[in-house]
């Protein structure tokens, strides 16, 4: 008898782990998507893990968040070294991230704009090909409806009863009809108050659990399900007890802070903006990601009761990151490395070797032709964006020679920008080209365009770019002064010799 129960329980094991092998045979295995806001890539361990001492702890010595489970989705999956947002503000990269287009030809090029109806979507290609699709979260392509429950304009998705348009909530509350913002200011206007929130309340714990609970209600149809949370977006308030879970740490100004000696480019704004160093903002800016991480920690279990852990694709990125004070400046919209980019990180056992480097650049115009490669679930659309699944699923960093662009938001040229595994050329309308070498300079302090070495580079970025304009119709690369930049960059003389 005991004999029959371990063959049982052998054959039981069996069947559970071989589900993900039949159902990816079948190029169905399930989708999740899990998106941050305005999220510095530098909390995360497992990208502390990639850099130097002096470049993970930005923030002071020991100036660290844990994150177990952010750090277990690249153990057990690949990290994207060079990950960047399409443009570094919410709505375009949102835009670029859920479409497979550049922000110009997605009708949202600038924050709180419609996204357009006849673009391909993530969610229209996978409930076409049988999936159930959800989105739980700020959505922010919807117009300028805040918080705007469940929005008109959806892209597609069919669940969406707790996707809400724009707005960085902190506490909400279920009702008969959905969930409402749970905290009003005086005029009863719903607000961004924290507190009494709690582990069922507060944003990050609330939409974990509406986003286990639409993937459980998927049963036997394979799920897409986007959870998309509105920390660590400023304002940086967070729930007990992560308030106060890192007000012991004694947090310093970044190496780049208060240079005043340094050249700082144009395209930052003809004077400096200096943010007055807080080290509380950061303290509570370091609970919002530990939250997030714990929260992860739940969404692990949850999957792993079920079965579908291993059954179920998890992608994790971010719309933009946040300087957190790097070159005097809080949040976004440029392209220096703490603004533009984000962490990327994919789980697929059985099909991504675990433990993968990728350091090739990726953007996140390249998601959603990506997770549709990985799922093989095939469609007659096409992208702007790359399919990188079968660099993804090939063990070592990627091939060589990989570049992706990046513009700022808008509908007024300022910059646009090319990145390869080292180099990133910036071409703007009030600037000599920039070219920044992430190997010499890490902190970004210095301008090699036209330094020795670096004419070969500069021409490889620039033919890139010059090759995207014409391709993706970028208005931006047509300025008058980028086109002139851009024109210096392709010279001859910038040939190594």
């Amino acid at each position: 008898m005991k004999m029959f129960a371990l063959i049982f329980c052998v054959v039981g094991c069996f069947l559970c782990t071989d589900q993900f092998s039949a159902r990816a045979a079948d190029g169905h295995p399930n989708v999740l998507v899990i998106i941050t806001d305005e999220h510095n890539f530098r909390t995360l361990g497992c990208y502390r893990d990639t850099l130097s001492t002096e470049q993970a702890e930005m923030w002071g010595p020991g100036s660290v968040v844990e994150t177990p489970n952010f750090d277990r989705l690249a153990k057990e999956g690949v990290l994207c070294t060079r990950a960047y947002a399409t443009a570094p503000v919410c709505s375009p990269c949102r835009a670029a991230m859920i479409t497979g287009m550049y922000p110009q030809n997605t009708g949202v090029p600038t924050n709180n704009a419609k996204l357009r109806g006849d673009v391909p979507t993530l969610a229209k290609i996978m409930a076409k090909n049988g999936y159930q699709t959800s989105f739980v979260g700020k959505w922010h392509l919807g117009g300028d409806g805040k918080p705007e429950w469940a929005p008109t304009i959806d892209g597609g998705f069919e669940n969406k009863t707790f996707m809400f348009n724009r707005g960085h909530w902190k506490k909400f509350a279920q009702t008969n009809t959905g969930a409402k913002v749970a905290a009003s200011n005086k005029a009863g206007s719903p607000s961004y108050d924290v507190a009494n929130a709690d582990e069922k309340s507060f944003a990050t714990d609330f939409l974990t659990d509406r986003a286990i609970e639409a993937m459980a209600q998927a049963g036997d149809q394979p799920f897409l399900t986007v959870v998309s949370y509105p920390d660590p977006h400023g304002p940086n308030t967070v729930r007990a007890p992560y308030d106060r879970m890192y007000g012991h740490l004694r947090f310093l100004p970044p190496r780049t802070y208060g240079l005043d000696d340094v050249t700082s480019p144009k395209w930052l704004g003809n004077e400096k903006k200096h943010a007055v160093f807080r080290g509380a903002l950061m303290s509570q800016y370091f609970g919002m990601v530990k939250c997030i991480d714990d929260n992860l920690g739940r969404i692990f279990t949850a999957l792993e009761k079920s079965g579908q852990l291993d059954s179920t694709i998890i992608m994790m990125t971010s719309d933009h990151g946040d300087l957190c004070y790097e070159h005097d400046r809080l949040n976004k919209g440029n392209p220096y490395e703490g603004s533009a980019r984000v962490p990327m990180l994919i789980r697929f056992p059985g099909r991504i070797a675990a433990g993968k480097i990728y350091t090739q650049p990726i953007g996140t115009v390249d998601v959603t032709p990506t997770l549709l490669g990985l799922t093989r679930v095939k469609t007659d659309d096409e992208f702007e964006g790359r399919d990188l699944a079968e660099q993804l699923l090939q063990r070592g960093a990627g091939q060589g020679g990989q570049v992706t662009f990046l513009r700022n938001s808008g509908t007024n040229p300022l910059w646009v920008c090319a990145v390869d595994e080292r180099f990133k050329l910036v071409l703007s309308v009030n600037d000599r080209p920039w070219l920044f070498d992430a190997e010499q300079d890490p902190d970004e302090l210095l301008n090699f365009y036209r330094r020795p070495g670096s004419g070969e580079a500069t021409r490889r970025l620039a033919k890139a770019l010059q090759q995207y304009g014409n391709q993706r119709r970028d208005a931006y690369l047509r300025h008058p002064a980028i086109a002139a930049s851009l024109k210096k960059c392709l010279l001859p003389e910038n040939i190594d010799r």
